[in-house]
């Protein structure tokens, strides 16, 4: 896979992460409100991990955006971007089938499954193309 595929990749997931983070830590309650709908009051510990969940979407757009410089050398944050993405798609996903959530969780399952499944990918042809070490002996 081509590095330079997934440098722009990284590029774009890191100018999303931090954009819909930092609105969403903006403006907790419209975000609250496009996601999941009007009837979810966003207070108390809810309102915490609100905070928490997308304090670390903001810092995993750091790491993005770090990654984008050299991909080869960053396997193991593609590795846990691309688990993370997956999660994320898969748990709004089911809230959709179970009703939870509106139609604007559809875009972020898109988005996030897709390069999921990319990083996944090239994060397995960088672990599994890495030469092998030998064991040092003592």
């Amino acid at each position: 896979m081509n590095p330079r595929v997934i440098s722009g990749a990284l590029v774009i997931t890191a100018v999303v992460n931090l954009a819909a983070g930092c609105a969403a830590l903006a403006l907790p309650d419209l975000n609250t409100r496009l996601l999941m709908g009007p009837d979810v009051l966003l207070e108390g510990l809810l309102l915490r991990y609100h905070y928490i969940i997308w304090s670390m979407v903001v810092a995993m757009g750091m790491g993005y955006a770090v990654a984008a410089r050299d991909p080869e050398r960053q396997s193991a944050l593609i590795l846990s971007a691309a688990l993370g993405k997956l999660c994320v798609a898969a748990l709004w996903l089911e809230m959709m089938l179970a009703g939870l959530g509106t139609w604007m969780l559809l875009g972020g399952i898109v988005f996030d499954g897709t390069l999921g499944l990319l990083f996944l990918g090239y994060a397995a042809t960088l672990l599994w193309d890495r030469p092998r070490r030998t064991p040092v002996e003592i």
